[in-house]
């Protein structure tokens, strides 16, 4: 009898491959950007499906081909390489041989090597030990090593930025108080501006402040402060498009199973902070204040919103949609006054 289940199943889950893999391939050869989106929506309905991890793992590679700095590009090859482990491991023999996935691991592995010697080039220690560690994990051998001069330059490099850091101490930030109802806020319609929603992780949204301000500082700009009433707006948006499957700029409400925009981006800001904002980015993709800052750092729209020399002011939220790694919202909205 168990037998007989067998049979009838596992055909179905290949065919649901299959017909992924199909529909998938087909939004990719139009439009890469729109098949990345695509992939992360299936993979909100079945995580146990490769081939979305597949083509995500053709976007974050194209993505990083295009990269300007071997720092962006190792975060965003470590983005590929989490997309890659996780398509290997749930994808079959059919798939695998379909895919050509040895010899396209072994190639990507190449990009890897070129990038880590780019990052010792370059002196970045703690970026050549994120890639190279997250590519232990794939390959047995990466026959790239740092050097003892590389470490020691890297200590030297540690200690002229400590100027910087005790200026951006200075810094008044102040993020919302946590009202012990911050979680019931209903979505599904306008917010009020009132909404105060629990961060998820307020070290990774400090931790993106002080990288952008430490460029800003770099770059001769003045840092940012952190606004309570901006960051409220910030994690309403964040959590209201993790709750509602939608990614987007202009507030969508899913009534009876169909998304319908309700209201604008800065209107929405509004609500929550009167004064009125001049910027707002968002991110879908992982959880950490590295990946938002170097996807928006290599957009130039988003790259200019952060660093807008009259902007003074700034809110930033993070939400999960899910237990999916690749399923984080990320929204930055900031104000000149």
């Amino acid at each position: 009898m168990k037998f007989g289940i067998l049979l009838i199943v596992i055909p179905f889950l290949l065919n649901k491959e299959e017909r992924t893999f199909k529909r998938l391939n087909k939004a990719f050869e139009k439009n890469t950007e729109k098949a990345f989106v695509l992939s992360k929506k299936i993979n909100s309905r079945d995580k146990e499906l490769a081939s979305p991890y597949y083509f995500q793992f053709l976007v974050y590679e194209k993505r990083a081909t295009l990269s300007k700095s071997s720092k962006s590009q190792s975060t965003i090859l470590i983005n590929a390489l989490n997309s890659g482990m996780s398509f290997e491991k749930r994808a079959g023999e059919s798939l695998l041989t379909k895919t050509d996935w040895a010899n396209k691991k072994e190639s990507f592995k190449e990009k890897v090597i070129q990038c880590l010697n780019n990052l010792k080039r370059d002196k970045n220690k703690t970026q050549f030990k994120k890639l190279k560690e997250k590519a232990l994990k794939i390959y047995d051998e990466i026959s790239v090593d740092l050097t003892e001069n590389m470490e020691q330059t890297e200590k030297l490099k540690d200690l002229a930025q400590n100027t910087l850091k005790s200026e951006e101490e200075e810094i008044n930030h102040q993020f919302p108080e946590k009202p012990s109802n911050a979680n019931n806020t209903t979505f599904g319609k306008n917010p009020t501006g009132k909404e105060n929603i629990v961060s998820i992780s307020e070290e990774e949204e400090k931790k993106f402040i002080e990288l952008l301000n430490k460029a800003r500082i770099e770059k001769n700009m003045v840092p940012l402060e952190i606004d309570p009433d901006l960051t409220r707006a910030a994690r309403y948006h964040a959590n209201d498009m993790a709750h509602e499957k939608y990614f987007s700029h202009e507030t969508q409400n899913l009534i009876k199973g169909k998304l319908s925009e309700s209201i604008g981006t800065f209107e929405r800001i509004e609500l929550f902070y009167p004064k009125g904002a001049n910027t707002e980015n968002i991110y879908m993709g992982f959880g950490t204040a590295e990946d938002a800052y170097e996807s928006w750092y290599e957009s130039s729209g988003h790259y200019e919103n952060m660093f807008n020399s009259s902007t003074t002011k700034v809110g930033i939220g993070l939400a999960k949609t899910s237990n999916n790694d690749f399923d984080y919202y990320w929204v930055f909205c900031s104000s000149i006054n």
